[in-house]
């Protein structure tokens, strides 16, 4: 609920971050890709919960080793020694570098240059490093393969060229074994996601799991390797082990948000996000626990800064980025945009005003919350005042008329959460319901009419969800609320509201269908059905037509298809005229497609970091509105007369390479 937020998102399809995605092809395939679930029958856990009190909070000691200004800095790991950092650098489309720093600070030395090499990873020798490259692809399709790199550890220079490993593409990430003999990587296999291993010096792979993971990590006694996968949108990841050879498979534990495993030289130990604030430039919570879920501590890393793997000491190499989201306004037609805020830290645009003259956006200043009315034409910003803390994972929804505010709030029992309206004119509140449906990651996007999200007209609309059912719910501003349907068991990951007609993905996910009721009473049809998956159901400003991204899932052995826009003309009575229309869309990933004011067309987001209209005329083609900018937009708000957008956008400062010491908190862990 509360829409596509300026945040990665993470697609059922496979996880990633939307900013690792842009630049290298097969990166791609982590949100195009429709691969069945896990292929194995692990053993289903339930979600394992530390409870605060009996987890202590590790007070943290920070000491930056590394700065880059204007550098992205991925993916450091300290040798087995501890004598070096390898890392590497994005330098735009298709150029990525590899490098070594003494890891006690000092000058960078350049392992690899004029390519795309990523991922370092330490052989237990300290004498060589595996990495990921498209360096034997070169001229071809743009795939990358696992190779490895002798390192002199006394210099910390090559040692040797560079020598290909795999001969199957490793599409994302990769492990060396605790001796040294064998690399596990990800790969993409007769068109599904698995989890391979190979010799390291070279050789024939051989499959170990079918999975949609991304991240495959060795065990320390090297007899099994560990990898997440996604379960349900919104249910979480789970954490799966497979013996070496492939005979055996089972879940270890899950959690309803992020799992992060790291490779060598330290692999005792995982992450689990407790709360995400990284993308908005707040703090994150993350618990360390042991491989078998076994907390340890917590701890709060500062905003922006990204754990990327232990070391033998007891200690977290992290990277931090530096950021500034600015908002701006830029008509859609062409022209130049209109900046509404200084450009320190990071907005989050919220909404229009009903005369298009006024953007509500969040920010934070010094640590804290806050939400302003940015005039359009440069003016005076007002900030608006909540009666109490919100609840962050709800972005306040503004009212179609602009008067008044719904946002949510913890109420007195942890586990309830009160969902209220403020009245923007005299600060008075009113409480819709105390039973709002509101977990930890949400697992649903809830949009009204023209992807107003969380709103249809003047009708707000939420979930509640009581002992043994989900009520989608619709309530005006000044109330009552009304029942709008009913699910059992579980939630649609993806509800369309217009008025009295409800449209949702339903069905396993090899065979999904959009969905069709006219009342809470009514039985639900399908409107359309396809081997693949569907998101983004929403309906067109006067109702008549319903857009919605579907992936087809093609037959086994052949890669996944890109993402299309379908677009359906529904009758009065809720019936299909006709045959879905396929727009014309971008030939790259995107997602949230938002209905322009006219229905003449939508604007969707792309991972190339363009905002593209997509037009419902046959044969238009997309055209890239941000184009001209020359920093990234992931996402927009679409003014009420639908001539311009509102959007933060990411401005790229540097990054840099800390060393987190947690003290004590590791020793007592048995090696």
């Amino acid at each position: 609920m509360g829409g596509p937020l300026p945040r990665p998102y993470k697609s059922p399809k496979g996880p990633g971050l939307l900013a690792e995605s842009t630049g290298h092809k097969t990166i791609v395939w982590l949100y195009t890709a429709v691969a069945g679930a896990l292929c194995m029958t692990p053993l289903e856990l339930p979600a394992q919960h530390s409870q605060e009190a009996e987890v202590p909070t590790i007070e943290l000691q920070f000491t930056r080793v590394y700065n880059a200004p204007g550098t992205r800095l991925r993916f450091p790991s300290l040798s087995p020694d501890g004598r070096w950092i390898a890392f590497s650098t994005w330098g735009g489309e298709n150029e990525m570098s590899l490098w070594l720093l003494p890891a006690d600070g000092g000058e960078a030395i350049r392992l690899t240059q004029g390519g795309y090499d990523d991922q370092p990873v330490w052989f237990p020798s300290g004498d060589r490093i595996a990495f990921r490259s498209a360096r034997p692809a070169r001229g071809e399709n743009g795939g990358t393969y696992v190779m490895s790199l002798p390192i002199d550890p006394e210099t910390g220079r090559p040692a040797g060229p560079p020598r290909q490993v795999s001969v199957d593409e490793c599409f994302a990430w990769l492990d060396v074994s605790p001796d040294g003999e064998w690399i596990a990587f990800s790969a993409w296999l007769a068109g599904r996601k698995s989890v391979l291993v190979v010799p390291s010096t070279g050789g024939t792979s051989r499959k170990v799991a079918e999975a949609l993971t991304s991240r495959p990590v060795w065990s320390p006694d090297g007899k099994s390797i560990y990898f997440v996968v996604d379960r349900r949108l919104g249910e979480g990841e789970a954490l799966v082990r497979v013996s070496a050879d492939g005979e055996t498979t089972d879940t270890v534990l899950t959690w309803p948000q992020d799992i992060g495993i790291f490779g060598y030289p330290e692999s005792r130990f995982l992450l689990r996000e407790i709360s995400s604030g990284h993308q908005r430039n707040l703090p994150s919570m993350w618990e360390v626990a042991t491989l078998d879920g076994r907390p340890l501590g917590r701890l709060e890393p500062p905003p922006a800064m990204r754990p990327s793997s232990f070391t033998p000491a007891g200690e977290i190499l992290a990277v931090r980025s530096d950021m500034l989201a600015p908002l701006e306004v830029l008509p859609i037609d062409g022209g130049s945009p209109r900046r509404l805020n200084e450009t320190r830290g990071t907005n989050e645009v919220l909404g229009w005003s009903a005369d298009g003259q006024r953007v509500l956006f969040q920010t934070t200043l010094d640590g804290e919350d806050m939400l302003f009315f940015a005039p359009t034409d440069g003016g005076p910003m007002r900030q608006v005042r909540l009666p109490e803390e919100w609840l962050d994972r709800f972005p306040p929804v503004l009212s179609q008329n602009g008067h008044t505010l719904l946002y949510a709030a913890a109420g007195p029992d942890r586990e309830a959460v009160s969902l209220k309206v403020l009245d923007l004119a005299d600060g008075g509140t009113r409480e819709i319901t105390d039973s709002l449906f509101l977990p930890e990651e949400m697992p649903f996007e809830l949009s009204g009419r023209g992807t107003a999200w969380g709103r249809d007209g003047e009708d707000f609309l939420y979930v509640e969800r009581h002992t043994d059912r989900f009520e989608l719910r619709a309530s005006p501003p000044t109330g009552p609320s009304r029942l709008l349907r009913t699910f059992r068991g579980k939630l649609p990951d993806f509800i369309a509201v217009h008025e009295d007609r409800i449209a949702f993905e339903w069905g396993p996910m090899d065979r999904r269908s959009v969905m069709f009721a006219r009342a809470e009473d009514d039985e639900p049809r399908a409107l359309l059905t396809l081997r693949g998956y569907l998101e983004w159901v929403t309906w067109s400003p006067d109702g008549r037509r319903l857009a919605v991204t579907t992936y087809d899932m093609p037959p086994d052995g052949e890669s996944p298809e890109p993402a299309e826009l379908r677009v359906m003309e529904i009758d009065p009575s809720g019936e299909i005229v006709g045959e879905p229309t396929v727009l014309g869309t971008p030939d790259m990933v995107w997602w949230s497609p938002q209905w322009l004011p006219s229905g003449r067309g939508l604007l969707v987001s792309g991972n190339d970091g363009n905002i593209w209209r997509v037009s419902t005329e046959p044969e238009a083609l997309p055209v890239a509105i941000t184009a001209d900018l020359p920093d990234p937009v992931w996402w927009s708000r679409i003014s009420p007369d639908g001539r311009s957008i509102a959007y933060a956008r990411n401005i790229f400062q540097g990054s840099s390479i800390w060393r987190v010491d947690l003290g004590d908190m590791l020793a007592g862990v048995a090696r």
